[in-house]
């Protein structure tokens, strides 16, 4: 499940007063099973989406989740490779996890809504969290000029990076939440083989785009999520960003489609 649809689930949650917690992993070290910024949502009907190991601590951070909706409490789990509570729970990778859980409640759904909305019209934004008293500040754009010198250079070196990261600020712990334009996955051709691929890519919650100037297909094949651009490929690549959250796939095998896709994709920067 990807980020798109779990806080499209959290938002559920909250719209039916369900208490929920949420999980971040904020910091690892070395081989930990999911990166920074992994996220998994717990309600108190005990139901779970998400995940921030792959299985090795999600019993662990499940039971202390349903503590913090009871307790109406934050807390910060610690698993490390000399964390006898790490091997208890299954986390013998021999990497570091930080996970902060914290509750929300149904009152918090306009924050929710907005992390939904920026997925949705893909606008970056980021959600800085202090992890000493929970507060939280929304960062949108460069424009902002109520935020505290320290926070906003943090927030601008951020959003370059476009990832989620850990920084103490005056030695306070500040996890900052990068929501970010979706990587796109690119198709030029619409072959057989390209509706698995474009299904499989929003799985992975990839935005996806179909090009190919032929009549000679059904759209309907595809999912509706796919944009597909009826124009010559060189053409149609035009009107897109091309840039590194780019994959870009020629399956025509037809040099007048695959060719001008290719030569105009070299000019640019995509990540494949």
């Amino acid at each position: 499940m990807n980020e798109k649809e779990i806080f499209l689930k959290t938002e559920n949650w909250l719209e039916n007063n369900m208490d929920v917690a949420l999980a971040h992993v904020v910091e690892t070290w070395g081989s930990s099973p999911r990166p920074v910024g992994s996220i998994m949502v717990i309600n108190n009907k005990n139901d779970i989406i998400g995940s921030v190991s792959g299985g090795c601590i999600e019993s662990f951070v499940f039971s202390k989740a349903l503590d913090v909706i009871k307790n109406n409490t934050s807390q910060i789990l610690d698993f490390g490779i000399s964390d006898q509570q790490a091997w208890d729970v299954g986390l013998t990778c021999g990497g570091k996890v930080k996970v902060y859980l914290e509750k929300l409640e149904p009152k918090k759904i306009n924050e929710i809504q907005l992390i939904n909305k920026s997925i949705k019209t893909n606008k970056n934004i980021i959600i800085a969290t202090n992890l000493a008293n929970n507060k939280r500040i929304i960062f949108e754009n460069s424009s902002q000029n109520n935020i505290d010198n320290n926070l906003f250079d943090t927030f601008k070196s951020v959003m370059k990076a476009k990832a989620s990261c850990l920084h103490y600020i005056e030695n306070t712990p500040w996890f900052f939440k990068f929501f970010g334009c979706r990587n796109k996955v690119i198709v030029i051709g619409a072959v057989h083989i390209a509706e698995p691929l474009l299904s499989m890519s929003q799985i992975l919650g990839f935005e996806t785009v179909l090009i190919d100037p032929r009549n000679n297909y059904k759209e309907n094949k595809f999912k509706t999520e796919t944009i597909i651009m009826k124009e010559w490929p060189d053409e149609a690549l035009k009107k897109i960003d091309l840039d590194s959250s780019c994959a870009v796939v020629t399956l025509t095998h037809d040099p007048k489609l695959d060719d001008p896709a290719l030569e105009y994709t070299l000019k640019k920067q995509p990540f494949y």
